[in-house]
């Protein structure tokens, strides 16, 4: 197994400061408390991995350090405000991004954005992903009975 760089695991320390939200003095003060020292440049790289061992304690987790940027909901004409949420709602239950529905529109040869789409191309949206989540559930419920059957 490969071990990381240096400049890896400072880069992680560095990352892992900022998303638990410690100050320069209470990172400083961790650092000195764990290794002696102050910097996290003058440490050795296996003083590295004891900080960032205690820096997982802390609750900092390193599998996606970065979070993925949601894009915002599309505003609403005056009207279509209750179809947009409506579509908001049917796609957080089925864990799908805007995207999605943007791409349906698409697929669908509606607006290039759902801000433009009419009324009954919103209903026709909200049909659509109607549809979808009976499909899923009948699947999921298809897959339950076939793993108590098994």
């Amino acid at each position: 197994m490969k071990t990381e760089s240096r400049r890896s695991l400072l880069a992680k320390v560095h990352i892992a400061a900022k998303a638990l939200g410690l100050d320069d003095e209470t990172y400083r003060d961790m650092l000195e408390a764990l290794t002696g020292k102050r910097s996290a440049g003058k440490i050795t790289e296996k003083q590295l991995v004891l900080v960032l061992a205690a820096m997982r304690k802390r609750g900092w987790n390193d599998e996606d350090p970065r979070p993925a940027r949601k894009k915002p909901a599309p505003r609403a004409t005056p009207g279509c405000a209750p179809l947009l949420s409506k579509i908001g709602a049917l796609l957080a239950d089925s864990g799908r991004p805007w995207a999605y529905a943007v791409s349906m529109a698409k697929h669908m040869n509606y607006s290039e954005r759902l801000e433009w789409a009419k009324p009954e191309q919103l209903r026709g949206i909200i049909a659509a992903l109607t549809k979808d989540a009976q499909r899923r559930a009948k699947r999921e419920a298809s897959q339950a009975a076939q793993e108590v059957t098994a």
